[in-house]
Parts: C-alpha cells; structure tokens; sequence
C-alpha cells in the first residue's frame, strides 16, 4: 500500500494522521507526506517590491519554509514509529497546492490520497475550487476526506457505549462494476479488531421520462403510471437486495470478528446515503468514484462528489 499524506497542520489533517496512526495496514506499507506552499514572496515582489518591501516578503516565505519543514519533520517521525522510518518519506513542495498534491499522486504510484477534509484556509463545506475537491475531481487514484469526529457523533457514541475511535464503515453500493471493484478494495484492507460494517444500497426512482416514453406530464396520474412506478421501484429494491446480500456474505467470511449489517433503503441516492451517515452515526463512508450510471469523472451534481461534499463524516472515494 503506498499512502500519500497532504497536510497543512489544520485539525481535519491532525485527524487524518491519528487515523493513519490508528488503522492496522498491510505489511511493507510506506507513507509520503507533502505540505504544499506557494511562493507567494515571488507574488508580492511583483507588487510592492517598488515600496522596499522585497526583503520583507523573503523573510516571510522563509520563516514559512521552516514552519512547514517542522510540520512534516513531525508527521515523517510520528509515522516513523508506526511503519518504520525506512517506509516514510516527507518533504516540502512549492506551487499550487491542487494541482502539486494531484501529480504527486501520480508520479509516486500512490494508491491513496489521505487529506483532510477542508484545511487552514478553507470553511467546513466545499467551496467552488476547494483543494479537495480539486483533488477528488482529478487524483488518479483513491482519494480519502477525513473529518474530525463531530460533537454530537461523539455523544451518541458514547451514549451507545461504542469507541469513539473509527471503527464503523458505512459502504454504499449498487449494482455497477465499479461498485464490485469498491467491495473488493474494501476485502482487500484491513481493519480495527471488532470493526461495524453497514452495508446500504438504494432503490432510486427512475426519472418521469424513462417509463415507456411517458413526460413528465402526461399520464403521469393514471393507473397505468402508477403500477409502471410501483414495478419499476420493486424490481430496483429486489437488484439492491442482492447486491447487499452478497456484499455481507463477502465481509462476514472474510472478517469472522466483524459486526455486518445491511439495508436496502429507498429515494434518491445521495440524501439516503448522507441520512444513514448521519442515523448510523458512520465513521467512515466508503463509495466508488461513479456507479452504474458510468460517469468515469467526477460531474457537479454526481452522488459521490455530493456525498463527499456533505458527509458528516471522513469519506472515501475508491477510484480504480
């Protein structure tokens, strides 16, 4: 497994590496860490280097060099403890953070991008050009989101008397070859002892225009619509049911220690997955990068990006 980390030192990045800390991984697993900072010393010559403001602009790039250098010198010695200090690799990069953490992915190999979900200079939602959706959008690999555990998560498990450490993983599928790809990269880890897995696939409704032709108008109150919907929803509930029905079969031989469960669950996709996150409470959402409909990239409105978006939970996006 090769793991690249991007951090800028903000909480959902701590957590990203408590969560790193905390995972058993498989044997010969090796971490890069990067922050990235833009030269922005070079920006502002540009601009008040007229004002001899110049050396001003240096020495700030500098003492930000130095305070990223001491950010992943931390992050390399505390993985070091974990995977050895021949596995983990870290270093400073300067550019545009977006795009340096994207081909970094690629030019390392890296199976998975593990980031916070918003950082220092980003709010608790994404914005248009968020880093991390920059990176969902682009990586050419697994992309993991991870948030910092919520206070009211944290009280109802407590009150349940459950860890408040990750160990319950809500997977999302359908019945797509992309998602039989996430079930396998799912198998293929490993887990906390005693780890809760979910298991919930969604009967959606077709659109209006999709029944024999019909509009969004015409006929859509006669009986004959009404039956063509009722079937059409019955026959989506019986394909999610084999599709969660497998999937826990797979998770329960594969991790006999494990608790699974399954739901088939109506409505549209992206709120009845955000609503099981938040119900269950998650602690982690898994779903592939695009589902039966083949969207192969990330599209604005797309499930995955949406829950990703929204989750109130750490999200990961399984792109094979």
């Amino acid at each position: 497994m090769r793991i690249l980390m991007a951090t800028d030192g903000s909480t959902n990045a701590e957590a990203a590496l408590n969560v790193v800390l905390y995972r058993p991984w498989p044997a010969g697993t090796v971490v890069r860490v990067i922050t990235v900072i833009e030269p922005l010393h070079d920006r502002i010559n540009k601009i008040v280097g007229l004002f001899g403001l110049a050396k001003t602009a240096e020495e700030a790039q500098k003492r930000l060099q130095e305070n990223c250098q001491n950010l992943v010198l931390r992050y390399s010695q505390a993985l070091s403890t974990k995977f050895g200090a021949d596995n983990v690799t870290a270093d400073v990069v300067e550019g545009r953070d977006r795009e340096k953490i994207t081909n970094e992915a690629k030019s390392w190999k890296a199976d998975v991008i593990i980031m916070g979900a918003h950082g220092q200079a980003e709010s608790n939602e994404f914005l248009h050009g968020n880093v991390a959706e920059h990176v969902l959008s682009h990586a050419s690999c697994s992309v993991e989101l991870i948030r910092f555990v919520s206070p009211s998560t944290a009280v109802t498990e407590l009150n349940r008397a459950h860890p408040i450490e990750e160990d319950k993983y809500l997977i999302a599928l359908d019945d797509s070859e992309q998602s039989m790809k996430t079930l396998d990269v799912v198998l293929s880890r490993n887990y906390p002892p005693n780890s809760f897995f979910k298991v919930i696939s969604v009967a959606e409704p077709l659109p209006f225009q999709a029944y024999s032709g019909l509009g969004p108008w015409e006929g859509a109150g006669s009986e004959e619509f009404a039956d063509l919907v009722d079937k059409t929803i019955e026959a989506e509930k019986s394909v999610s049911e084999k599709v969660v029905a497998s999937a826990c079969e797979k998770l329960k031989a594969k991790f006999p220690d494990a608790t699974v469960d399954g739901a088939v669950l109506e409505g549209y996709a992206r709120d009845r997955i955000l609503a099981a996150a938040r119900e269950w409470p998650a602690d982690c959402l898994i779903v592939g990068s695009h589902g039966r409909r083949g969207i192969t990239e990330f599209v604005l409105g797309s499930v995955s990006k949406a829950v990703a978006a929204h989750s109130p939970c750490s999200v990961l996006v399984i792109r094979n």
